[in-house]
């Protein structure tokens, strides 16, 4: 049976850090960050980030223990969750990709009337996605028929669990990511068009039931 967690008030950084329990099923957490943050991936170095202007503009600098490049996370910017998984569900991969293509396959089920692509396959590295995590196209993440991407995926694995980090983008925009990032050759204009903007035409809450609703099929099926 899916445990569902609705948000609660709490920074990125205890919500990245936060402790996975043992558990017996599948648990899907929703998290609404208190203030803004740049979410590094776990082998990228602070020192790429401007930490004094992220100060100045109040927002956090977190590093997660998962793979990848910088995220802006907000709750303007983003829709964030986390499903976690036992490794004795029978809907555990021990493939990542493939794994990464099933919990992609969730949410292109809840967003169904978008038409959206999912990316299947090895990583596909762009100039930009060492830095930045949009700018990359990896297994089970999800494209509009621009090519921006509306979903990223990254994954946090242990022999008794795994953990998904879900980011759909509510609001892209690459701004921020130069102002606050200390990186050589970094402009708005490769940036433009790689995350998508679904906002004013999306309704949050609907889409959280709707994910909730494919991941409650998805693995009782």
């Amino acid at each position: 049976m899916l445990t569902i967690e609705r948000p609660s008030p709490g920074s990125a950084d205890e919500f990245h850090h936060r402790e996975v329990p043992a558990l017996d099923d599948v648990a899907l957490w929703w998290f609404e960050p208190e203030r803004p943050a740049l979410v590094l991936g776990s082998t990228q170095s602070i020192d790429i980030v401007d930490t004094e202007r992220c100060r100045e503009l109040g927002i956090d600098v977190v590093k997660r223990r998962s793979g990848g490049g910088v995220v802006y996370v907000s709750n303007h910017h983003t829709l964030w969750a986390d499903v976690v998984m036992p490794s004795t569900h029978p809907r555990w991969h021990h493939d990542i990709g493939r794994a990464s293509e099933w919990m992609g396959g969730i949410w292109q089920t809840a967003l169904a009337d978008r038409s959206l692509t999912m990316h299947r396959g090895a990583f596909v590295a762009s100039e930009w996605s060492r830095t930045i995590c949009f700018a990359g196209r990896g297994p089970g993440e999800l494209f509009d028929s621009s090519g921006a991407k509306v979903v990223g995926i990254s994954q946090r694995r242990t022999r008794e669990w795994v953990r998904f980090q879900c980011a759909l983008s509510l609001r892209w925009e690459p701004e921020v990511l130069v102002e606050t990032l200390k990186v050589n050759g970094l402009t708005s204009a490769p940036l433009i068009g790689v995350g998508a903007t679904l906002v004013p035409d999306v309704d949050v809450e609907r889409i959280r039931e709707s994910v909730e609703n494919a991941l409650e099929s998805a693995i009782s099926n």
